[in-house]
């Protein structure tokens, strides 16, 4: 091509580009540039390619700005005549530009049936980049209508392609918010989760994943996507986006139960909205000017009395704008007072609710005190040795119980007791308790701390000190020189296991049914819904898997 045709070219393309730029940003100052790129080109000899180009420009402008939809359409179906007549490497761009027009008009049948030849048609050209456009573009209209499997498929098939990571980070996003829109939000997590893996992700982008992180009520490495998601912030300029960002760290905060976190971010939101609110008032006040100046070098015909009408329809407008940014500033204040108040009245109802449990708890185990107080008088006025024993059994019984109650009420957790601390002072008090004649007894201990509600360790701590107590009582009448209990309770995949063994003497006779200790046993650990069994090794052994337990 000759230097002069180049030049004529660079000319058009200029005029042509900055048409694009202003119908991008939505301003009428397009139409102008749109004429001045139909004359330029009507008086220069370009080739058809650039006329097909112009009829897209043209569509995109009555499209955007204009909203004009009829006009759109016709500049677009003239476009693909003329590609088609003339076999331009063009044709699938408008069908795209085609698809987009009738998506946003909501007639996704038509919307579909554009995409599909758009994609098609640049699959058969090679060009990645509208194949791409297309291919998400056509998986968003089957997510609107609820074809979520259609749509995703879509999506991974665009995956296959190389692409800009631009393009490639827009596509997983519309996937990521396909799959919240599913309800699906582990897999969304997991989606987003690659978007936001770059250094710098984009706002919106970000603000898609906290949300599904949220909804998925997955809360793993916040802090490090929290702070991630402050820089992102501080770096986005856009106010919606960064209002926007903000929403979701405010929900995130919230549901990591960082009540004040998640304050502080709805403080910074209703600033941010206040400037949001501010800056679009200012982009409707130019906006309006800017159609007045382009209407008036257009039709250079405007009476006094209509810019008269319009200067007061723009002061109404200001008006009403600032009477709703007022309320609705006056709304924020008053939620926020409101929460304020709530979070005061819940964190005071928290307080007298846990002293009230406290106060139960003590008297509780006051109440087994004494209850233990009167057997052990009892047993002591008791000449029957065998009844004797039977009562200071029954007294260490309610010992266990008592201990349960002293350890809630002597900590801040009020409504579950540490398995771990639990076993080793009970078993530790009954070794007190019972073996005065046998100072050289040893007991391993080796228990899995985890806090268990009092309707599970209670049942627990019965079946201990009956076996510890069997254990004293029975297994080492032959005195032996390194007497020795082992006790072992731990988590095994889903059940939990006690294990209590002995290296007495071993059973040495069939354990009788109706011995009260064994009947005390049996009900408790249907209680919990446990198996257990006896065993003879080297002493004896005691196994029991329990099934049923209420974990705090």
């Amino acid at each position: 091509m000759p230097a002069y045709s180049q030049q004529e070219q660079n000319g058009f393309d200029t005029l042509l580009q900055k048409a694009k730029s202003y119908t991008e940003s939505d301003n009428d100052s397009a139409f102008v540039y749109l004429k001045k790129s139909r004359e330029y080109l009507e008086n220069h000899q370009l080739n058809l390619l650039n006329q097909v180009k112009l009829l897209e420009a043209e569509g995109d402008y009555y499209s955007l700005v204009k909203s004009n939809y009829n006009l759109a359409t016709e500049k677009y179906l003239a476009g693909i005549k003329l590609s088609e007549k003339h076999h331009l490497n063009y044709t699938n761009v408008l069908y795209h530009a085609l698809g987009v027009l009738f998506h946003i008009t909501d007639n996704y049948q038509k919307a579909k049936q554009y995409y599909t030849k758009s994609i098609s048609l640049s699959a058969q050209q090679k060009d990645t980049f509208f194949l791409l456009r297309s291919s998400i573009n056509l998986a968003s209209v089957y997510s609107s209508l609820g074809n979520y499997k259609t749509a995703e498929k879509l999506y991974l098939n665009a995956l296959k392609y190389p692409a800009p990571a631009k393009i490639r980070n827009t596509l997983l996003a519309n996937l990521g918010n396909m799959k919240i829109r599913e309800k699906k939000y582990s897999e969304a997590v997991q989606v987003l989760k690659q978007v936001v893996a770059v250094s710098n992700p984009d706002a919106i982008d970000l603000s898609f994943f906290l949300d599904a992180k949220v909804l998925a009520h997955d809360f793993s490495g916040s802090d490090t996507i929290m702070a991630k998601a402050d820089k992102v912030y501080r770096q986005t300029h856009d106010l919606r986006d960064k209002s926007i960002l903000l929403k979701s760290l405010g929900n995130l905060a919230k549901g990591m139960n960082n009540l004040q976190k998640a304050i502080d971010y709805k403080d910074q939101y209703i600033v941010l909205y206040d400037s949001l609110k501010a800056q679009q008032r200012d982009e409707v006040v130019y906006e309006m000017e800017s159609k007045y100046q382009t209407e008036k070098k257009q039709q250079e015909l405007l009476q006094k009395d209509k810019e008269k009408r319009q200067l007061l329809y723009l002061v109404f407008g200001a008006f009403a704008i600032v009477l709703l940014l007022s309320y609705l500033v006056w709304v924020n204040i008053r939620q926020k007072k409101n929460l304020a108040r709530q979070k005061q009245l819940l964190e005071t109802a928290v307080d007298e609710k846990n002293i009230l449990l406290k106060e139960t708890h003590h008297r509780v185990k006051n109440s087994f005190q004494i209850v233990s107080s009167l057997l052990y008088l009892q047993s002591e006025n008791m000449k029957d040795q065998e009844a004797a024993l039977a009562v200071k059994e029954a007294q260490n019984r309610v010992k266990s119980m008592v201990l349960i109650h002293q350890k809630l009420y002597s900590k801040d957790q009020l409504i579950g007791i540490d398995s771990q601390e639990y076993i080793e002072d009970l078993v530790r008090d009954i070794i007190d308790n019972q073996t005065d004649s046998m100072a050289n007894l040893e007991t391993k201990i080796k228990v899995e701390s985890a806090i268990f509600s009092i309707d599970t360790i209670t049942p627990l701590g019965l079946i201990i000190n009956e076996l510890i107590t069997n254990c004293i009582k029975h297994a080492f009448t032959n005195e032996p020189q390194n007497p020795q209990i082992t006790i072992r309770f731990e988590k095994q995949s889903e059940i939990y296991i006690l294990e209590i063994a002995d290296n007495g003497k071993g059973i040495n006779h069939p354990i009788s049914e109706h011995s009260f200790g064994l009947k005390l046993i049996s009900a408790l650990t249907k209680k919990l819904k446990a198996n257990y069994t006896f065993e003879n090794q080297n002493g004896t052994r005691f196994l029991m898997e329990i099934h049923k337990f209420e974990q705090m």
